[in-house]
């Protein structure tokens, strides 16, 4: 035989545990605890695959009536920003009709460096000019 460090090994060819049957039973016993593990794995997968699933239809379903909220926002939004900007519009023309209105008044309302007794005097002889007028009108129609 072969040289050996001891004792000479035959292996179990012998035992009747080990032989040809021995060794299909063996195989019979770990194909059913592999085939019963991989049942038990596709059922746990099959679960978790299931439970992603209804997670992912209830996610999917909250992002879209998010994104159908964020729309109908959007759209409000840029309604009251077209609002928003007619009436700026409108307020603008509004100013600028007032300052022409102002620019107009500023002349006859303030005081143009006059004192009070030359803005009496000045209208006093204004009335004076008006009855002379008034005068020249009815003596005008006499003849």
């Amino acid at each position: 035989g072969m040289q050996t460090f001891g004792e000479t090994e035959k292996g179990q060819q012998d035992e009747a545990s080990y032989g040809v049957l021995g060794l299909l039973e063996i195989i019979l016993s770990d194909f059913a605890n592999l085939e019963a593990d991989t049942k038990s794995a596709e059922a746990a997968a099959a679960q978790a695959f299931e439970r992603f699933m209804v997670e992912s239809r209830r996610s999917k379903a909250m992002k879209e009536k998010k994104i159908e909220l964020n729309n109908a926002d959007q759209t409000s939004a840029e309604a009251k920003l077209q609002q928003d900007t007619a009436d700026l519009k409108a307020t603008q023309d509004e100013l600028l009709a007032a300052e022409r209105v102002y620019k107009n008044l500023v002349p006859q309302c303030v005081d143009q460096g006059m004192t009070w007794d030359e803005r009496v005097a000045a209208r006093n002889a204004e009335i004076a000019s008006l009855r002379e007028a008034l005068k020249l009108l009815s003596q005008s129609d006499i003849a």
